[in-house]
Order: structure tokens, then sequence, then C-alpha cells
């Protein structure tokens, strides 16, 4: 596996990623160019593979979703708000025994995902008033 570089650009994209919780690549670039207009779009897609690649991030297929990327590497699920689209963690001990189970009838398990589907609490309140 080659060795990739740390640089600036690629520690500003990182540090964006862990503040914005699961952007799209592209809600990440735009994120990040506001902090530095010279990192190009291609630049943030790029280092972004590399780094799901190399298992440093997660790449999420979220359904009705662009790809998005998580910074968060310890076992959790996750939860998506149908109505507006918020994605955010979810992590309990009886999850992390599900998520965390090497084999399941007769499978080695290397990964595995949960997401919960639901309304958040901002959109069931909308839907009050």
């Amino acid at each position: 596996m080659k060795v990739q570089r740390n640089t600036a650009q690629k520690k500003i994209i990182l540090d964006a990623l862990k503040m914005a919780g699961h952007p799209t690549a592209t809600e990440l670039y735009e994120i990040v160019h506001e902090q530095n207009e010279h990192i190009s779009k291609a630049t943030v897609f790029r280092v972004l593979s590399q780094y799901a690649d190399s298992g440093e991030i997660r790449r999420l297929s979220i359904r009705g979703s662009d790809e998005r990327f998580d910074a968060t590497m310890s076992t959790h699920a996750h939860m998506r708000c149908v109505q507006c689209g918020k994605i955010v963690d979810v992590t309990t001990p009886s999850l992390q025994k599900i998520l965390e189970c090497k084999s399941v009838q007769g499978f080695e398990v290397y990964s595995a995902e949960l997401e919960y589907a639901g309304i958040c609490s901002e959109c069931a309140g909308n839907k009050l008033n």
C-alpha cells in the first residue's frame, strides 16, 4: 500500500469532516472552500476517497442520499430523518454486540451497517405547528 503524505490540505479536510458529521463530498467541499479557497473540489473528493480506501474514515451509503462520509470509526449505527435527511450516530451497548459480531449463520462477517429511519424532533415539532 502506498504511504500517503500528510499535507495541510488533508488536515483541513479531515478536521472539517470531523466537525461536519456525515456530509456528502460536495457538502464538505463547500465547508472546506469557505476556510481555504485554494483547495479544489477535485482535491476534496480525492482525499476523501483515499481516506475511505485506507480505512481512516467510513464511506456511507445512506438511502435517499448521495454517498456520505463519517470520521467516527467506533462501532455505531445511524439514524436518518425521512423528512429532512439529517443523519446522527446511534451508539448503545446492545447495538455494539450485534454490529461487532464476527460470524452469522455460517458467514464470516467483515463489516456491518445499520440504519434506522424515522423523524427527528425538529421535523416532528414542525408537523404539530
